[in-house]
């Protein structure tokens, strides 16, 4: 008969962001070693809160399925002499087997008869088997961090209190450190404190919402929903950020929603401010009017753990906490008014940026220069307001308000650069340089946001690399990758056609003095590490393997390689790519073997078939060349496709390697000339077809 698993840790409350990943582990973990051990069951299904980590499987069997063991022993010829009586070897094999010499079978494999002994092994009981892998699980529930406590042989992410381990209505013995597993969990810790006997696991759900836990985190995270919104469209408004939800729902075991209100005047503020404090400080959701676009209404939804006696009272208590941090916002921003921008960006030479790369001031001079650099080719008519927004756009770090809420860096600085009345293109620049902050999040608007984000990150990853702060596998404090995938996204999508081996020179260039490496080896590891994160840019995009290995041969603008790999991804399947493909195989394959040097000279050209290669070839190249340079690249593969039946036939009736060295020479000038313009697009021979 099938039965049913309960397995739940309890403890002190455990961080939201710990939670999730618990459990996801927890049911893979028991997933894959049911999987293993061949034990049926059906559903395996993990419930949280900030107190449990709990999961359970149903319809498991009574008893791990028998299994069949094979134990081969010597070769038969080897286990029996000449007269049929067994040698020491097959005695030995018996007694170790523990079976007698009669009992052994014999079974044929490629090198000839061997002894076997076959032996069914009954399936240990289920029990027995949960018990050992619970016992390993409950060590290996992987936390950012974890703590000890009176319980000194263990280590968890919050003491542990009780543990429950039921099998089909059955105690498993579990231990971890002092704590040994029962049939006990406990409600919530305000409503429902006393202990509660689970009879079996079906029932887990069910006893806990009785005593106000809800155990699924989706179920919370529904609940809440539901209870923000009923409450926002009864004030005719609306609450948008779902973001929060996960968060929230693991921050509590019995979601009760409380509305709250603030002062009207408050909402003079930055949108901005009023929703860091809801959100990122107060956990709570803010509202927005249905009427207005985003305008915000001063009301906000709190979630509590408990049902109060009287909603008024933790109202009260929310909105009192809620007006001291709005306060001070308002305290802050007011005060921040009264400084100059510059001023702010001033005191930046009293910050230190890195030990190693000098001050903040130092490092926006560095990427200013850049950044000016960059304006030259991708918008000389912004070059002005690229340097103003460059100079300007770290200078709200010293400000009171983003000391005191760092989330705000950039949006405070455009809000005051607009109040202060710059341009507002410049305070665009300044709240925009920042983005993207992760892959799928939006980019700048406009070209100066680009071009001085672009600037900030090259500093970054140069200056990180020429002071040995080089990433690894496992570590990158200072987000390298994140900001060189950003700068390589942002080139691609606004279609820039920026050299990354100059605009790493023109950084190195800014860092000459920071430097604790040679430049010429810091560019080496910078623009390998742009390569290695432009292939995960490529493979996201859909571009096959082999096309990207082909087409990162070239790389150094990110544009023109996309564009190339494109192409080739777009045309590798028609018919004529094959010949393009082989006909630059068979060329490689010659010059790998030969030294190459100077020009093709018409004069030495002796036969048909290297006239007419060459001749095909002049007469394309200028087309070629036209399409590469304006980014057509399938219509200059459609060009190459018309070598193919010249080169075929200089295989087919031309000796390269003669024994006139000048001719010799000439004829793997032609060959180099023909993988040059080949090159331009990528190297086949990385390209299956």
């Amino acid at each position: 008969m099938a039965q049913s698993l309960l397995f739940e840790i309890g403890t002190e409350e455990i961080p939201s962001g710990f939670i999730v990943p618990a459990l996801e582990f927890m049911r893979s973990w028991i997933a894959g070693r049911l999987s293993d051990a061949k034990l049926p069951h059906e559903a395996v299904e993990v419930f949280g809160t900030p107190r449990r980590l709990a999961v359970r499987v149903t319809g498991l069997a009574e008893k791990l399925p028998d299994t069949v063991e094979n134990r081969m022993g010597p070769a038969k010829q080897a286990a029996f002499d000449n007269e049929g009586n067994p040698t020491k070897a097959a005695l030995g094999f018996a007694r170790s087997a523990g079976v007698d010499i009669k009992d052994i079978g014999f079974v044929q494999t490629p090198k000839g008869e061997y002894l076997c002994v076959t032996r069914t092994i009954p399936g240990r009981p289920t029990d027995e088997f949960l018990t050992g892998l619970l016992q390993d699980m409950i060590f290996q529930i992987p936390f950012p961090k974890t703590m000890k406590w009176s319980n000194p042989d263990v280590r968890f992410a919050r003491p542990v209190h009780w543990i429950a381990a039921v099998y089909g209505g059955r105690v498993l013995p579990v231990r971890f450190g002092d704590v040994e597993a029962g049939s006990v969990t406990y409600g919530n810790r305000f409503m429902a404190g006393s202990a509660i006997s689970i009879p079996d696991a079906q029932a887990y759900e069910d006893l806990l919402t009785k005593s106000y836990v809800i155990p699924g985190i989706e179920k919370r995270k529904e609940l809440i929903w539901e209870g923000v919104s009923m409450n926002a469209r009864n004030l005719k408004a609306e609450v948008r950020d779902r973001d929060l939800l996960d968060e929230v729902a693991n921050l509590v075991e019995y979601p009760h929603v409380i509305i709250g209100r603030f002062d009207d005047a408050f909402l003079k503020l930055p949108a901005e401010v009023l929703v860091t404090v809801m959100k990122h400080h107060q956990r709570y959701f803010p509202m927005y009017s249905l009427d207005e676009g985003s305008a915000l209404r001063p009301y906000f939804a709190a979630v509590s753990n408990i049902v109060p006696k009287n909603d008024a009272v933790v109202r009260t208590g929310n909105e009192r906490v809620l007006k001291a941090r709005l306060d001070d916002g308002k305290y802050f921003f007011e005060e921040d008014l009264k400084v100059p921008l510059e001023e702010y960006a001033e005191k930046l030479r009293d910050v230190i940026f890195h030990k190693d790369l000098g001050t903040s001031y130092e490092k926006m001079e560095r990427f200013r220069n850049i950044a000016r650099y960059l304006a030259e080719t991708l918008a000389p008519e912004k070059k002005e307001k690229v340097a103003e927004a460059a100079y300007l756009c770290k200078a709200d770090l010293n400000s009171l308000m983003v000391c005191e809420f760092p989330e705000l860096q950039g949006i405070m600085g455009s809000e005051y650069a607009l109040r202060q009345g710059r341009d507002p293109e410049v305070a665009r620049a300044i709240r925009e340089h920042y983005l993207p902050t992760s892959a799928e999040d939006e980019l700048p608007s406009d070209v100066i946001g680009d071009v001085v984000g672009i600037s900030d990150r090259i500093d970054t990853v140069c200056g990180c690399f020429g002071a040995g702060m080089i990433p690894t596998g496992t570590s990158d404090p200072y987000a390298l990758r994140r900001q060189t995938i950003a700068i390589e996204n942002i080139l691609l999508a606004k279609n820039y056609r920026v050299s990354i081996s100059e605009l790493i020179d023109r950084s190195l260039q800014e860092l000459a003095a920071r430097l604790k490496r040679s430049a010429a080896e810091v560019k080496e590891d910078v623009l390998s590490f742009f390569r290695s994160r432009f292939v995960s840019i490529l493979q996201g995009r859909g571009i096959p393997s082999d096309v990207i290995e082909a087409v990162l041969q070239g790389f150094d603008d990110p544009v023109d390689t996309f564009m190339r790999a494109r192409a080739i991804a777009d045309v590798r399947h028609q018919e004529w790519f094959a010949s393009i493909s082989s006909a630059s195989k068979r060329v490689e394959n010659i010059l790998k073997k030969v030294q190459v040097s100077g020009s093709v000279s018409e004069d030495l050209l002796a036969q048909d078939e290297e006239k007419a290669l060459y001749g095909r070839f002049r007469e394309m190249e200028g087309s070629f060349i036209a399409h590469a340079a304006k980014g057509e690249y399938a219509e200059a593969l459609r060009l190459l496709a018309g070598l193919k039946e010249p080169i075929d036939s200089f295989f087919d009736k031309v000796l390269v390697m003669s024994e006139d060295e000048g001719v010799r020479k000439n004829r793997i000038a032609l060959l180099k000339a023909l993988v040059g313009l080949f090159d331009r697009v990528a190297q086949f021979s990385k390209i299956s077809t």
